[in-house]
């Protein structure tokens, strides 16, 4: 792996419900280590199925550059979950779900259930496709954290050495936690 991997970080902008819309952004930030190259955005439906198809059509316009693909979890705009594995079989893009806890399967079927009682099946497949979920150990500027993550075409090795390049200031890697930042920034509300 390169000293500057250059990574997308993939996360949702801020959304609310209560103001009625239903759409909130994806945003895609391309670094090379943690520098920033590019930064881009799209719409996705809150609670939908469409963040999949978006995150590919983000990765395919910068296809040549891209080595490596970190989310922040596998859920965007509420419970729009990716499907790491299709991601991975149309781009050939190793892809990295990381989240800063564990977790809890049984209450997310639960949450399912109750908020989609007749199409959650399709979403919490999403999370079984995700594979494992490891855990790993961040040594930051922070200190040391834990990391849990889903990874999906990358050894468990090479991701624990991506991560470990891509995280600086916080135990979520640069690219992420930048696309974290600047969605705050485009709350769709």
């Amino acid at each position: 792996m390169k000293n500057n991997p250059i990574i997308m970080g993939c996360d949702d902008a801020t959304f609310s419900l209560k103001k009625g819309g239903n759409q909130t952004y994806l945003i895609g930030v391309i670094c090379q280590g943690v520098r920033i190259v590019k930064v881009q955005k799209t719409m996705i439906t809150i609670d939908g199925n469409d963040a999949t198809a978006k995150l590919i059509d983000l990765i395919q316009k910068n296809r040549k550059h891209i080595q490596y693909i970190l989310t922040h979890t596998i859920t965007f705009g509420g419970f729009n979950l990716i499907n790491m594995k299709k991601i991975f079989r149309t781009t050939n893009k190793p892809i990295i779900a990381v989240t800063e806890r564990e977790v809890d399967l049984d209450s997310v079927r639960t949450a399912l259930i109750k908020k989609f009682p007749n199409r959650y099946q399709h979403k919490f497949e999403n999370i079984l496709h995700a594979g494992n979920l490891f855990e790993s150990k961040i040594d930051t500027a922070a200190g040391v954290s834990k990391i849990f993550f889903h990874k999906i075409g990358i050894s468990l090795l090479e991701a624990e050495e991506l991560l470990k390049k891509a995280s600086i200031d916080s135990k979520l890697p640069e690219p992420v936690r930048i696309a974290h930042l600047i969605g705050r920034a485009f709350r769709s509300y």
